[in-house]
């Protein structure tokens, strides 16, 4: 027969409180707050640098201009890098209209890891080179808006990792004089069109920042989930604060680890299984992926983006099933609720967070094949199948954000009467919710943000989310404490009883459900 009795937790206890509230809430606002600032005053995520050159443009169609450009002093840390080109309208043609032509372009690039000399003001290769891309033709689409002065950028090439510190690039422009002449917009004489290219590529300061934050919250994630009790007799043991320190820092698994996994609530092995995916959406082998700039860092790079995919999308079905649930115990005995929990009952909330989940990981999967082929390749070039791939994932958004706020208002009548540190529960979870939706919407969850407050926001935002989910769950009382399994669970048949409607003693099964939130 399934054991009813769950552990009490930390947040029923009457210790807990309205006090125990404010300091939680305090904490974590304070914190994400400091991370924020200390975000905003991180370094630059790109770096940008410009040069100029001169295409000529004649009716003949039949010349070439050619771009020599040199990149030197790179460095594993600066992670990617990307060549654009941004052309000026010609001068044939009046500013009031908007025009397009295909830029057929040849491109070479060399790589070497030998020193380069710049005396004299410019570089000196030596004549060793890897030939990293040779002849490849490729072909862009030319944009002016109209009352635009110059093109929207186009890509020459990109490369997901850095593996010389000095590349050679020359690029072959062939004349679109031809092309304009067809179109009406080519006059009679010969001359020059103005092509601004810009290399960008990661800050190397910004590498080490976000590396350095990065395993900040892994370790601090391993003690949240394994730090031991450290009050196990001694001196420091009859030492009040050394005492309550020392159970409130217990990690989650050490104190969950000492109790029978038949009491084990549906909160903690929720909060079991974000502890444990959180670990790895902290990306422990990112200094892999970036100094092996073989296929291996690729790797490593796919499995990173497979595993923030799963704990954002595992996140996200929690907060459906615990809404589902709470929303339930409105109108369901608990008897009835208990029977119909399980995967079954939540199977169409994980076929849809699945199908979220599939189609991140393909579409990014795609993407970087066609990038590792090609470094020519850019996603817009999809043209139709992009725009798709862009919808596709916005409605997925939309529709998650729908079913949220329709659990969410179902269950307003129960969540109006939860105590104090449930409404705190909820109210982080109902912030947390409404960061992710934003930031998914402004590239803020992309692996390599446009900020340093991006980044840290929101891994701030989800570490201090589970970090407080596994403080306010972890059992009431150790293993060696309690064993006999007689904490109740917070009852929803919410009152106004004494301790503020918290639970802190031993109850009837009967009388229990799971708070879900």
């Amino acid at each position: 027969m399934e054991n009813l009795a769950y552990g009490a937790v930390r947040i029923e206890s009457a210790k807990f409180g309205k006090r125990g509230v404010c300091l939680t809430a305090v904490s974590f606002f304070v914190a994400f707050a400091l991370c924020c600032f200390l975000g905003m005053a991180g370094p630059e995520v790109f770096v940008t640098k410009s040069g100029i050159a001169h295409l000529n443009v004649n009716r003949r169609g039949i010349e070439t201009s050619v771009w020599n450009g040199n990149l030197i002093n790179l460095h594993r840390e600066n992670q990617l890098l990307w060549l654009t080109c941004t052309l000026t309208r010609p001068p044939s043609i009046e500013t009031s209209l908007g025009f397009e032509y295909e830029q057929q372009i040849t491109l070479d690039v060399l790589g070497t890891d030998e020193e380069i000399s710049t005396r004299g003001g410019s570089a000196n290769f030596p004549t060793i080179f890897k030939v990293y891309l040779g002849g490849k033709n490729v072909t862009r689409l030319v944009k002016f808006p109209a009352g635009a002065e110059k093109s929207n950028p186009i890509t020459i090439f990109n490369m997901h990792s850095v593996q010389f510190e000095n590349y050679k690039v020359k690029a072959e422009f062939y004349s679109p004089g031809h092309l304009l002449d067809e179109a009406g917009h080519a006059s009679e004489v010969d001359h020059q069109l103005t092509a601004q290219f810009d290399l960008t590529y990661v800050n190397k300061e910004y590498t080490g920042f976000e590396m350095s934050w990065k395993y900040a919250f892994v370790v601090i994630t391993v003690l949240a989930m394994w730090s031991p009790r450290l009050n196990r007799g001694g001196l420091l043991s009859r030492s009040r604060i050394f005492t309550s320190c020392s159970l409130v820092f217990e990690g989650f698994f050490t104190k969950l680890c000492g109790t029978s996994t038949k009491i084990w609530s549906y909160q903690q092995k929720w909060v079991s299984v974000l502890l444990v995916l959180l670990f790895f959406f902290n990306d422990p082998l990112i200094y892999f992926e970036i100094y092996n700039t073989k296929v291996g860092g690729e790797v490593l790079g796919g499995i990173y983006i497979g595993f923030m995919a799963l704990f954002v999308t595992t996140l996200m079905l929690f907060w459906l099933c615990a809404l589902d649930e709470t929303r339930a115990q409105g109108s369901m005995s608990a008897a009835n609720n208990r029977r119909k929990k399980g995967c079954k009952k939540h199977a169409g909330k994980i076929a849809f967070l699945f199908a979220f989940w599939l189609y991140l990981v393909i579409t990014y999967s795609y993407i970087r094949m066609r990038e590792r082929g090609d470094v020519s390749y850019e996603a817009v070039q999809e043209g139709d199948r992009f725009v798709a791939a862009s919808v596709i994932g916005s409605l997925f958004i939309l529709a998650y954000a729908l079913w949220f706020l329709f659990y969410t208002f179902r269950a307003v009548a129960v969540i109006r009467q939860l105590p104090p540190p449930f409404l705190f529960i909820f109210l982080i979870t109902f912030f947390t919710f409404v960061a992710t939706v934003v930031g998914i919407f402004i590239a803020a969850m992309y692996p390599l943000p446009g900020a340093a407050v991006d980044f840290l926001g929101m891994y701030s935002l989800y570490n201090l989310y589970i970090w407080t989910m596994a403080f306010v769950y972890a059992p009431l009382k150790s293993g060696g404490d309690n064993e006999d399994g007689s904490f109740g669970d917070f009852s929803m048949s919410v009152s106004s009883g004494e301790n503020e409607g918290i639970n802190d003693g031993g109850v009837g099964a009967d009388e229990l459900d799971d708070m879900q939130l």
